[in-house]
């Protein structure tokens, strides 16, 4: 079996209604020329965007904040998405866009719909246009590097591991790191990899299977098992990247060699 690749939606974040309210006109922000890579038949660099409009040094601001809330649509985009109904989930996602054009959860739940639906340009959009609204959005860019690292793992494996100094409790940037790492067959790393995710976020499917997937690999048929039940027991709360009966089939064959 193979580590499953696809990201997931993320899971509908609370956050706050916040209005930032500046005295002076705000200063405009410079754009960050996009990094010059290798070309790739999924991941084609693009003209770098603008980035929002940063206010003046000097600027007071006044933050005013509402309580904690979800766009309702993004709630219904992803239970449409953990059922198995993607069109839906992509309509709701839309809705969401039309309402807040910068929802870092709807472009990221669009953009892992475009990747099951074959489509890694239009998810490179979506992803390149929720690092525009938050230059920190560690979902997008576990994404891009997902993409990029099919043509070179190794020097994505590098750069991923740069932005992690950063950020090293992103769960979704360490599964992008397990996976580049699987990729070039590296399974000691990956395992350890996984693990780190796993510990930061315990009840991601497709962070067990991939776990699963390396002890396989390391031939610790007991874990292994261990975590396959875990990533299909963890499929009924949320959605998973991988073919459930195929884990089923792999748990079968493990059985022998793993003894009560």
């Amino acid at each position: 079996a193979a580590p499953s690749p696809l990201p997931l939606p993320p899971t509908p974040t609370q956050t706050a209604a916040t209005t930032l309210k500046s005295e002076t006109p705000a200063l405009a922000a410079k754009a960050r020329e996009a990094e010059d890579e290798d070309e790739s038949p999924v991941f084609r660099p693009k003209t770098a965007r603008a980035a929002p409009a940063a206010p003046a040094a000097d600027s007071p601001i006044r933050i005013t904040s509402s309580q904690l809330r979800v766009h309702p649509s993004v709630a219904r985009a992803f239970e449409a998405f953990s059922s198995g109904n993607l069109p839906q989930a992509k309509s709701e996602y839309q809705r969401t866009l039309k309402a807040e054009p910068q929802n870092g959860d709807a472009l990221n739940g669009l953009a892992a719909i475009a990747l099951r639906e074959g489509q890694p340009g239009v998810a490179e959009d979506y992803y390149l246009r929720a690092l525009q609204a938050d230059p920190r959005d560690s979902t997008a860019m576990a994404g891009l590097f997902g993409l990029r690292g099919q043509t070179d793992p190794a020097q994505s494996e590098s750069r991923l591991k740069s932005v992690l100094a950063s950020q090293p409790e992103s769960p979704a940037l360490l599964f992008a790191l397990g996976n580049l790492q699987a990729r070039q067959g590296h399974w000691n790393e990956a395992q350890q990899t996984y693990f780190k995710a796993h510990t930061l976020d315990a009840a991601n499917p497709d962070i067990l299977y991939n776990l699963a997937i390396s002890l396989d690999q390391l031939h610790q048929p007991k874990l292994a098992a261990q975590y396959y039940n875990q990533a299909l027991a963890a499929t009924e709360n949320r959605p998973a990247g991988f073919d459930r009966e195929r884990v089923a089939a792999r748990l079968r064959e493990l059985m022998p060699a793993s003894p009560q």
